[in-house]
């Protein structure tokens, strides 16, 4: 397992700089990487290099309290069963996915102590944009989630969540709770005991529609319908283990890798299995994946991959190819957390960028902006009470924008192949009208919702203020 935590360097940059690339430490620079272009041995360069990066940015590195780097360490338990080759390679996958590879670096594994753990410096300032990036409440859980991921991807334990996992439960869920009566809890049990029973992810659903229960698939989040009374309760609120990635762990008995295509990727359907034309492949490469380990979600279709399994590619006629880890896939497939603009721009030909390829490209880019701009509300919908109107039109809104986003990796992969094989590209056309008046309709939407809140902020803290002056007034009057 690994422990990370962040803190910002402000005026010390070369001395921190120095103290990480320390060659007693590092196995005299063995185990010290960096993107500034400069040498290991010169940290002095480094941070010059940082600070000509920040230059760059509004205000540069010499406006007042500028942050001059972003210092995470990434601690591993000495029980874990890791080399300082392979720390330090899981460090540098670690800063490249949680930076986007567009911010520089510098990686020092430590070995020094008894457990191993790697100093990084993040270049606040992107080196695409020149916008600084800021470390928000919310931040660190993100990134101590792609440690995690990472971390269990090599077979590494996971540190338990220390955060909210469930929403914060209401005064009176806890009396129901305390007498047995809670329907959340109530519901729980309900699709712990389908999970136990079903094979497939349609036998889930089926065996909950028994029990009165519907299950709607939105994204990856999922959310069950109590279907005398119309009651919606979202996966987010029951906890980790009631979303689509828990659900179907618990009916495989397995962790998954998640892949995500779009239906006129399938080449072929038929005895319980799915074969899925390889994006790039030029519809020389086929995955077959077993139906019950599909989701399906309008034209989009997710598979879910025991991640210790290897996976058979074939060639059209069936015959025998390669043999591939799991994680591998993802040199045809994005990754769930890629940005979608950059594997639009991976798949699709970049001399090429005219009509349907730009549009889809453009498009992505709008889904990544759309994306970026819930952070704000997600930082505000975490203060927001349980049954909130805000708080429910937050989570509509941030079940769109994933639902899209989805969408659009795997409607990117289709255009791709489609341009590639000379096919008729009108049904994915018509596909990428809609995600754009789905993302229209979402972007009008969260300048609403960020509007409402800040309104509501700011009456707050008008509130605030004049209790505060009618106190100091009565303590004038004593």
């Amino acid at each position: 397992m690994a422990y990370v935590k962040v803190k910002q360097i402000k005026t010390t940059l070369q001395k921190t700089m120095a103290y990480i690339t320390n060659p007693a430490k590092t196995e005299n620079y063995r185990l010290v990487s960096t993107t500034t272009g400069e040498r290991v041995k010169n940290p002095d360069a480094m941070a010059q290099a940082f600070l000509m990066a920040l230059d760059r940015a509004k205000g540069g590195a010499k406006r007042e309290n500028a942050v001059l780097a972003h210092h995470i360490i990434q601690s591993f338990d000495p029980n874990d069963p890791i080399t300082a080759d392979e720390a330090h390679s899981l460090g540098v996958r670690f800063i490249e996915e949680l930076s986007g590879g567009a911010h520089d670096y510098v990686i020092a594994t430590h070995v020094d102590k008894d457990h191993l753990h790697n100093h990084i410096l993040l270049c606040p300032n992107n080196n695409i944009t020149h916008k600084n990036i800021r470390v928000q409440k919310g931040s660190l859980k993100q990134w101590r989630e792609i440690s995690d991921k990472l971390c269990a991807e090599i077979g590494l334990n996971v540190i338990p969540a220390t955060t909210k996992e469930r929403a914060e439960p209401s005064m009176e869920e806890v009396q129901l709770t305390a007498r047995g009566e809670s329907f959340k809890d109530a519901l729980c049990v309900m699709i712990d005991r389908a999970c136990a029973t079903a094979g497939t992810f349609d036998e889930f659903k089926r065996e909950l529609a028994v029990k009165g229960i519907e299950v709607n698939v939105r994204g990856s989040h999922l959310t069950y319908i109590l279907a005398d009374s119309n009651r919606r309760i979202r996966d987010i609120r029951l906890g980790i283990g009631y979303n689509e990635l828990g659900v179907m762990g618990k009916i495989g008995r397995d962790t998954f890798n998640v892949i995500g295509f779009d239906q006129s990727m399938i080449a072929k359907r038929g005895d319980g299995k799915v074969r899925v034309w390889l994006p790039g492949s030029h519809r020389k490469l086929l995955l077959t994946i077993p139906i019950d380990r599909i989701v399906r979600d309008g034209r989009t279709w997710r598979a879910y991959l025991p991640e210790d399994t290897r996976q058979v590619i074939t060639d059209p006629e069936g015959g025998y190819k390669r043999t591939v880890e799991c994680d591998d896939l993802y040199k045809w497939f994005a990754r769930p957390s890629f940005r979608i603009e950059d594997y639009a721009r991976r798949r699709l030909d970049p001399s090429d960028l005219r009509g349907l390829g730009r549009r889809a490209i453009a498009q992505a880019i709008a889904c990544d902006q759309i994306e970026s701009s819930l952070d704000e509300l997600r930082a505000i919908s975490r203060t927001l009470r349980a049954g909130d109107t805000r708080q429910q039109a937050y989570d509509k809104l941030s079940a769109q924008v994933e639902s899209d986003g989805i969408q659009m990796r795997a409607l990117i992969a289709a255009i791709a192949e489609a341009r590639d094989h000379g096919d008729d590209t009108t049904q994915l056309e018509l596909q990428l009208v809609q995600i754009e008046t789905h993302s229209a309709e979402t972007a009008r939407n969260a300048i609403a919702l960020r509007r409402l809140m800040r309104r509501s902020d700011n009456e707050q803290q008008r509130k605030q203020q004049e209790m505060s002056a009618q106190k100091h007034r009565h303590r004038g009057r004593s």
